[in-house]
C-alpha cells in the first residue's frame, strides 16, 4: 500500500510538469510567431505605397524610378533612379503616342507603306527620348541605411501631355507630305485631348 500511496504522487507531479513544458513550448511558438508576423512588412515599412509614387493624370505622364546600393554612392543612385523613372515614362508616352500615329495616317488616307510608318514612328520615339531625358525630378527621397549599408534611392518625374503632344505633331508637319501637314493642327489638338484620358495600367 505504501508503494501505491508513492506512486500516485509521482504520476501527478510527472503530469503537470508535461503539461507546463507543453504550455511553454505553445506559447513559445506564439511568441516567435507574433514576432515574425510584426517584422513582415511590405518592401517600404509601414507604408503600402512606394515614396516619391506619382501617378499620371489628365495634364501629364508620371514616373517613380528606384536604385539601391552603398551609401557611398548616393550621388551615383540618384542618377540610376532618375533614368530609371524616364525610361518607364518614356515607355508610358511611346505606347500612348504609337496608337495615336496610326491612328493618324488611317483616318487621314496616308497610303505610305510600312516603311515609311516605321521610319516616322521611329522619329516620334527619338524626339520622345529627348523629352524624357530631358527631365527633372519632381521628388528626391532615400530610405534609411540597412544592416548592409545600403540604401534606396527614389525619383518621382512628370511630363507634361501637351508638351509630347506639339513637339509629336511638330515632327508630322516637317515630314510627311502637304496633304498630311494641313492637318497636323487637327491632329495636334485630337492628341492632346486624347492624351488627357491615357493613364498607364
Amino acid at each position: 500500500m505504501k508503494n501505491y500511496r508513492t506512486f500516485y504522487p509521482i504520476i501527478a507531479i510527472a503530469a503537470i510538469s508535461a503539461c507546463v513544458t507543453f504550455t511553454a513550448c505553445k506559447s513559445g511558438k506564439q511568441a516567435v510567431g507574433a514576432q515574425q508576423s510584426k517584422n513582415s512588412t511590405s518592401p517600404f515599412g509601414n507604408v503600402r505605397e512606394a515614396p516619391c509614387a506619382v501617378y499620371d493624370d489628365e495634364q501629364n505622364f508620371a514616373a517613380t524610378g528606384i536604385a539601391q546600393g552603398s551609401t557611398a554612392q548616393k550621388g551615383t543612385l540618384h542618377q540610376l533612379a532618375l533614368n530609371n523613372a524616364q525610361n518607364l515614362v518614356a515607355m508610358k508616352m511611346q505606347h500612348a503616342v504609337e496608337g495615336e500615329i496610326k491612328n493618324y495616317f488611317e483616318n487621314v488616307g496616308a497610303n505610305q507603306g510600312n516603311d515609311i510608318d516605321n521610319q516616322t514612328i521611329g522619329g516620334i520615339n527619338t524626339i520622345i527620348m529627348g523629352i524624357a531625358n530631358n527631365t527633372s525630378e519632381s521628388c528626391l527621397m532615400y530610405s534609411d541605411v540597412n544592416d548592409k549599408g545600403n540604401v534606396e534611392c527614389y525619383v518621382g518625374i512628370k511630363v507634361s501631355k501637351s508638351q509630347v503632344a506639339n513637339a509629336v505633331a511638330d515632327n508630322l508637319s516637317k515630314n510627311q507630305k502637304e496633304d498630311i501637314r494641313k492637318r497636323a493642327e487637327d491632329f495636334r489638338k485630337q492628341m492632346q485631348e486624347d492624351l488627357k484620358a491615357y493613364k498607364s495600367e
